[in-house]
């Protein structure tokens, strides 16, 4: 995606997003806040109405209390004279009391007499026999106020219930006197008007009075109404009447047009915003950029990294643009330089006395200098695209080992091109190509010439080492002759001069037949190639040959291999051999492996004698010591076939310290040897 509509999208999308978090707190706040307050209006209506209505249970219970504690009455009880009838239970009475009906009762209960108002209010009549039972059912005592609802021919009642006494109360109680209103829709058009809301109410069922009237109440929202309930209960305590009062949602409409308005206020806002914030985004960044990139596009097109931007501006832009500018200088630069160096590595490459080719991931050549093809007798142009396997055909070497991730070096018999022998050294490592891939980089010395003159020089020492091995031979049964005959003379004579001749010339016998051991041990140093040999190995097999009681040997230190020559071992028994010849009294050697730097040091130690200071370094020169003065020089000699040095650095009177140093390459751990093999 285009930077332009990228920036228009990202701007849309935050705006809206904006939007979005804000309609969406307006709904959690303003919105439940008007649902909330609307439901709490309604509540405080609903406890209005109830309040209305025990407004008018109070107002009928001052009105029982009135005429029951009347002095008139509390006769009329006794007397029953029919001018409190006519006199006082007359159809004004009642429409000035706005009661319904008035029923006075004796102590037993029964009727003394009971009027109410007619269906349409002008006349009086007689209560009906009913609910005078309903009235004398409520009566726990004639001395005892009621008040409340009361159930009648599936009606509510509102009435109150007053004991008969005098005046001033006084006793006892004649009766009671009962004064009843209708909880019609006329009273509750006259709460629902009071109120200004709609006030209903009606008798619960009975299945609703035995599954729970719990549920019904609270407040329930429908659509554009809310509608609040309780149930109220009736004399007796039961679950009577659910008194309801619906409301018009008039302040959640008004929050609902509120949220409408900023909606499409936010909606304009945001478009308007939008089209201000592109078009400055436009003139001031994408125009200018554009520009920049017309201007790069040219330079990339025409190939001339001398071209240059305008860097006339001050802005972000304008460092961007001197930025590219010396970007382009350096990348200037560096062609430059990598011409010239390419320029030199290919002379380098062609005057290069050793055959050098390039070999991409297809393992054909690409690319081979003059040299290369001279050793193989072709041109380069033959080289290239060939397999270097084909070049190096005279032995299978797979291509895998050949051509692997890490530097190899390989010795290979191959041929040139018209049948000739070749001997070749191949260094082969990976080399990044142009395309991303990587190659191989491979160098091709032909040590044809060399690998003749190994040959010969083989041959030159087997003919000396059998022309040595003869020599010895006839001189070691020469010597053994002329030890024979000494041998004779000594038993023959008695002469001390004579005996004392024949034993020096029997010790001059010993010890030539000493150089002539130690020239044929001599002789095979170096006839064979230096191998991997295990240290730990060769130590404990040189220990196993001193055949010497006593002793204790042990090995300290990390497992390693050391390249040396196949006389190893003997150095290790020639060092144990010197010790136990010159060290005097030792009973303790060890050997001790340790890193120290890119060396291996390997520390050879005995608890002996140990070497006078001023004989350090002349104990391994030839001839030098007690004995024959050839061990050290011998162990000197074998160790230095392969770059080991060896020196002493013991203390005289507490024991000799050789160090042998091995340096880098030379030496290997075994758990990493056992790892490649693995």
């Amino acid at each position: 995606m285009r930077l332009y509509p990228k920036m228009i999208l990202i701007i849309a999308c935050t705006f809206f997003a904006v939007m979005f978090v804000l309609l969406f707190s307006f709904e959690l706040t303003i919105m439940d806040s008007f649902s909330s307050l609307e439901e709490k209006y309604v509540e405080r209506d609903l406890i209005r109405a109830e309040h209305a209505i025990d407004e008018e249970v109070k107002r009928l219970q001052q009105i029982a209390t009135d005429w029951g504690e009347w002095d008139t009455t509390y006769d009329f009880v006794q007397s029953r004279d029919p001018k409190y009838i006519s006199s006082n239970l007359a159809l004004s009475t009642f429409q000035a009391l706005q009661i319904t009906s008035l029923i006075i009762q004796d102590l037993n209960g029964s009727v003394i007499v009971g009027r109410g108002l007619g269906e349409r209010k002008d006349h009086l009549t007689g209560v009906p026999t009913e609910l005078a039972k309903a009235v004398m059912q409520i009566s726990i005592s004639p001395q005892v106020k009621r008040s409340g609802i009361l159930e009648w021919n599936n009606s509510a009642w509102v009435f109150a219930q007053n004991p008969i006494l005098t005046t001033h109360q006084g006793g006892p109680s004649r009766g009671t006197i009962t004064v009843l209103n209708p909880l019609d829709q006329d009273k509750l058009s006259d709460i629902s008007d009071q109120l200004l809301q709609n006030v209903t109410a009606r008798i619960l069922t009975p299945e609703e009075r035995s599954q729970g009237y719990q549920d019904l109440n609270g407040s329930q929202v429908t659509g554009d109404t809310i509608l609040s309930s309780r149930v109220l209960s009736d004399i007796h305590g039961s679950p009577f009447l659910l008194l309801q009062v619906q409301s018009v949602r008039d302040l959640y409409e008004s929050g609902l047009l509120t949220r409408d308005y900023l909606f499409f206020s936010l909606l304009l806002l945001v478009i308007c915003f939008m089209g201000v914030a592109i078009t400055l985004i436009n003139l001031i960044v994408i125009a200018p950029l554009s520009e920049l990139n017309a201007e790069l596009a040219q330079i990339g097109k025409t190939g001339l990294l001398s071209g240059r931007l305008k860097t006339g501006r001050d802005d972000e832009i304008g460092d961007l643009s001197r930025s590219i500018n010396q970007m382009l200088d350096q990348i200037e630069q560096a062609v430059e330089q990598r011409h010239a160096t390419e320029q030199r590595l290919s002379r380098l490459i062609a005057l290069a006395e050793e055959g050098i080719c390039l070999v991409g991931p297809d393992f054909r050549i690409w690319f081979a200098n003059p040299k290369l093809a001279s050793i193989f007798g072709r041109t380069p142009g033959e080289l290239n695209g060939m397999e270097i396997t084909d070049l190096l055909e005279g032995e299978p070497i797979p291509v895998n080992e050949l051509l692997r991730d890490q530097s190899v070096h390989l010795e290979l018999h191959t041929r040139k091109k018209d049948g000739t022998e070749l001997y070749v050294r191949v260094v082969s490592a990976p080399y990044p190509l142009d395309t991303g891939q990587e190659g191989h980089l491979c160098v091709i010395s032909d040590i044809t010439t060399f690998k003749d003159n190994e040959k010969a020089l083989l041959l030159s020492n087997k003919k000396l080492s059998l022309l040595g091995s003869m020599t010895r031979h006839d001189i070691v049964n020469q010597l053994t002759t002329i030890r024979g005959m000494l041998g004779l003379v000594h038993r023959k004579t008695t002469d001390e001069v004579i005996l004392n001749l024949v034993e020096a010339a029997e010790e001059a016998a010993d010890r030539v037949n000493k150089h002539i051991e130690f020239s044929k041990e001599y002789q095979k140093a170096g006839m064979q190639a230096p191998i991997w040999q295990n240290l730990r190995t060769c130590w404990s097999l040189a220990y196993a040959m001193t055949k010497k009681k006593g002793l204790t040997f042990t090995y300290e230190g990390g497992d390693y291999e050391i390249f040396a020559d196949q006389l190893l071992q003997k150095v290790f028994y020639n060092l144990i051999d010197n010790s136990l010849k010159h060290g005097k009294n030792v009973f303790y050697i060890t050997i001790h492996t340790r890193l120290e730097g890119k060396d291996l040091i390997i520390s050879y130690e005995d608890d002996g004698e140990g070497i006078p200071e001023n004989m350090k370094e002349r104990v391994f020169e030839r001839g030098v010591g007690s004995g024959t003065g050839w061990g050290l020089f011998f162990v000197r000699e074998v160790l230095s076939l392969t770059g080991i040095t060896i020196t002493e650095q013991g203390t005289f009177g507490i024991g000799a310290r050789f160090l042998i140093t091995v340096p880098e390459g030379g030496y290997r751990p075994v758990k990493e040897l056992q790892i490649e093999e693995e």
